[in-house]
């Protein structure tokens, strides 16, 4: 069965439509460079009208006369086509018909398959401490029913997986680290030792930097608390050069009081305000009042 095709030929085919192009095209762009550089009054506006009506009829024309000439090259074509696509649906019914026993008869293998590679998976992880982990829905791969892959090659593949993910799983459970829960976690996603490793890394790069901050800000607390002692510090020493300097004025002040205590008693003043200082200056104060027999009491 042969389709062959009697007119056109390469022989006979239309290899381009002849007309007066060079002709039409020399005349259509003479009288459009007089149009393009023409300019009308209101005197003569209606020849304007005219040309313009003129111009767009031969427009017109032309594109007619295109369709025309497409619809001519078109309608053998266009018949063709038509009888092609009849022949190509008589086929496909035919085709059908044979397409759905193909496909029946390969599912029906797909499926004879599928039992052999269950008993497979079975056999290797049936009784693996991995079973759990090494799921079927884990394991098996559409792949697998493929009428190139061989069993051979599935048992073979299944056989290394259960010792790679074995082998892999010891390592991380070996690890002495303290991200083991997190590498192992990464890991049983898709059984992938790198992607482990790389959880493992990103943890400790993390915690390294949480340590060097942490060491960073421990520093800077002592070195404020170091401020705050010598600070206090100062003010004491303040308040002991204050203390002092109360003293000599309490005895010049006693000497006084002894040599005028015989002549008169000075009047009593009672004054209530508020002191604002360091526990150091308050306790500085304290003892003066207390060492001038001041009272002093809280104001109720």
């Amino acid at each position: 069965m042969e389709l062959q095709i009697y007119n056109p030929t390469d022989e006979n085919a239309i290899k381009k439509i002849d007309w007066n192009y060079e002709e039409l095209k020399q005349e259509i762009t003479t009288r459009a460079n007089d149009y393009k550089t023409l300019v009308y009054t209101d005197d003569n506006i209606k020849d304007a009208k005219s040309d313009r009506a003129n111009l767009n009829k031969f427009i017109k024309v032309l594109d007619t006369k295109r369709k025309d000439v497409k619809k001519m090259m078109l309608e053998p074509y266009t018949e063709f086509e038509s009888q092609v696509k009849e022949l190509i649906g008589i086929i496909g019914e035919a085709n059908n018909n044979i397409d759905s026993q193909v496909k029946a008869y390969e599912q029906k293998k797909r499926d004879e398959k599928l039992v052999k590679v269950q008993e497979i998976y079975d056999g290797i992880f049936g009784d693996s401490d991995l079973l759990s982990i090494l799921t079927w829905d884990r394991v098996f791969k559409p792949t697998y029913l493929n009428a190139t892959t061989t069993l051979k090659s599935i048992k073979t593949e299944m056989t290394e997986l259960l010792e790679r993910v074995t082998n892999e799983l010891n390592i991380i459970n070996n690890d002495d680290g303290e991200y083991q829960f997190e590498m192992k976690e990464e890991y049983l996603k898709n059984f992938s030792m790198t992607d482990a490793l790389t959880v493992k890394q990103r943890f400790e790069e993390n915690a390294r930097r949480k340590a060097e901050y942490e060491a960073k800000r421990q520093a800077e607390m002592e070195a404020r608390k170091e401020r705050e002692r010598a600070e206090a510090e100062s003010v004491a020493d303040a308040g002991k050069i204050q203390t002092n300097e109360s003293k000599e004025e309490k005895e010049t002040a006693a000497t006084e009081a002894v040599k005028t205590v015989e002549t008169f008693t000075e009047e009593l003043i009672e004054l209530d305000f508020r002191v604002r200082a360091t526990a150091t200056q308050l306790e500085g104060l304290k003892n003066y009042l207390k060492s001038n027999n001041i009272e002093f009491g809280p104001v109720k």
